[in-house]
């Protein structure tokens, strides 16, 4: 597309976004709130897709008829819901819109990436056997520096790396299991149909946290960049603790959800 073209395209783009929202009002609440909700209900009509360039701040003061610290504040708050991304000498863009996943269910990434209907990957890092130290064993019901399979991989969901998963289980349930390629292979099904073991409930935590200069690289963010880390032990139906999964998810990425309900009166 010639320059020229281009910049025809961004000026329609402009108007176009100003239209969502319509003449922004004094006194009916604060103006950079108005910009907000008129870009917001724009990224979320469907028209847009991950990736696709925002107007310059310019070009959308002057459709919105304000000033750019009032855009440039609805901008931010946009930024800090995860919505759009700025680079620097580029733009600002659409982001890729998160995956939802629900805290409450304990099933396979392959599993639950197909029911979204989003392309999933998984990259083997790496699968040894190793002593467990006292958390992981007191997760597992197991002694302190007992051999456990430590099995790490990388989750990419269409296209774009989601999370870092690292598995351990008591190495005595399951001989053999490294020969497995768990790059391409479920690993709740194969102890399932090996082992006969089905992990039916868990107990999961999640908390914010900073990753690693390596777990960084992994994900392609920014270390300054918050991740989401979930612990989770997983048991067989006999109540034996079978799993301890730690896994690294991109913020940007993945929101979760859990239902609650408000608890009988007694």
């Amino acid at each position: 597309m010639s320059d020229l073209a281009k910049g025809s395209a961004d000026a329609k783009t402009a108007q176009e976004w100003s239209r969502i929202g319509g003449p922004l009002v004094q006194g009916a609440s604060p103006l950079y709130h108005q910009v907000y909700r008129a870009l917001r209900t724009r990224l979320e009509s469907g028209e847009l897709s991950a990736g696709d360039r925002l107007p310059t701040e310019k070009e959308l003061a002057s459709s919105f008829g304000c000033s750019l610290v009032t855009i440039r504040r609805a901008l931010d708050e946009l930024v800090r819901e995860g919505a759009i991304t700025r680079t620097r000498g580029k733009g600002t863009f659409v982001s890729a819109r998160r995956i939802d996943r629900e805290l409450n269910q304990l099933t396979s990434f392959t599993d639950e990436m197909s029911l979204m209907g989003l392309s999933q990957e998984t990259k083997l890092l790496g699968g040894e056997i190793t002593e467990a130290i006292a958390s992981t064993a007191d997760r597992l019901g197991i002694v302190e520096g007992a051999p456990v399979y430590a099995i790490e991989r990388l989750r990419v969901a269409d296209d774009e790396p989601l999370l870092i998963e690292h598995v351990f289980l008591p190495a005595h349930m399951f001989p053999g299991l490294l020969s497995v390629d768990f790059g391409t292979t479920s690993l709740y099904s194969y102890l399932y149909e090996q082992f006969g073991v089905e992990l039916v409930r868990g107990h999961q935590t999640v908390e914010p946290a900073l990753p690693s200069a390596r777990e960084a690289r992994l994900l392609e963010q920014d270390r300054s960049q918050p991740v989401l880390l979930l612990r989770l032990t997983s048991y067989s139906s006999d109540g034996r603790p079978i799993e301890y999964c730690r896994t690294v998810v991109k913020g940007s990425r993945a929101r979760y959800h859990l239902e609650v309900s408000r608890p009988r009166s007694l």
